[in-house]
């Protein structure tokens, strides 16, 4: 129960610093450009950059005290993910139903875009990924059955989806100099891309649970953010899906954190530290 009030605890502050970020983001677009769209000097420039900063230092401050309190996550896939329940099993199917909506609707609706075959491969690896999702965490909760190349395979399609979405918005933004109408959403993709990266490193043998719980609740922060930009609806509902996967995972590795192990010294250790302590 302890650990579910803290994880509802960071949940609260992702989703309210999620919140900021899409007023602070949306105060931006609105009085930081001149009548010909192009922007100025404002303030909310500053205070953009300046949540995005704050955003992080608050998260990593959450990774610094679990540390303190000498709780770590475990290294072990299934220890590190594992989520039981039939509140867990709604939430991974819900979460995953509306990355698989939103990139079905993006593949309806993208044909008169001029990167319209970038589009409609993201929307696929974008359907993939959402069902890849449920499964991953279900696979988390049978370490008896589950097969690991099934596993590395379901952690590497969200690596592969976002990768594609940061070459279409590369793509898309190639010949647009206002670096502010894209620079938010590239480096929210590129935070994506290293958190499902950490996070797959479970799955690898190569866990860094600092940096997949930092990247996760910093990632999810920045996926909301983005709802304040002008983009497709569909592009919208998977940005806000991609907020829930990683703030669900944040979640799961809070309640699944266990007490460090102490450091056991040797034998010499022990009767070199008894005779100083004679001295």
């Amino acid at each position: 129960m302890l650990k579910d009030s803290k994880s509802l605890e960071v949940s609260c502050y992702v989703l309210g610093a999620g919140a900021f970020g899409v007023f602070f983001r949306w105060m931006q677009l609105q009085l930081a450009y001149n009548s010909d769209g192009l922007p100025g000097k404002s303030v909310w420039n500053f205070f953009v950059i300046l949540l995005i900063a704050a955003g992080a230092a608050v998260f990593w401050y959450f990774v610094l005290r679990n540390e303190k309190a000498g709780l770590i996550v475990p290294e072990d896939f299934f220890s590190a993910l594992s989520n039981p329940g039939k509140i867990h099993a709604v939430l991974r199917w819900f979460i995953g139903f509306i990355m698989v909506a939103g990139s079905a609707l993006l593949f309806l609706t993208c044909e008169l875009d001029m990167n319209a075959t970038f589009l409609r491969v993201l929307s696929v690896f974008g359907v993939l990924t959402g069902i890849s999702f449920p499964l991953l965490l279900i696979c988390a909760n049978k370490p008896h059955v589950s097969k690991n190349g099934m596993i590395t395979l379901l952690s590497f399609l969200p690596l592969l989806f976002f990768s594609t979405w940061l070459l279409t918005s590369y793509k898309q933004n190639s010949i647009n100099p206002i670096g502010w109408d894209y620079a938010v959403e590239v480096l929210t993709l590129i935070v994506d891309l290293f958190a499902f990266f950490r996070i797959a490193g479970f799955a690898y043998g190569v866990p860094d649970a600092k940096k997949s719980m930092f990247l996760s609740m910093f990632g999810a922060m920045l996926n909301l953010m983005c709802l304040a930009d002008n983009r497709y609806l569909a592009q919208q509902v998977m940005f806000f899906a991609a907020s829930l996967m990683l703030t669900m995972y944040n979640w799961i590795m809070i309640a699944n954190l266990v007490p460090s192990p102490k450091v056991v010294p040797s034998e010499e250790e022990s009767d070199e530290e008894e005779i100083v302590e004679r001295l």
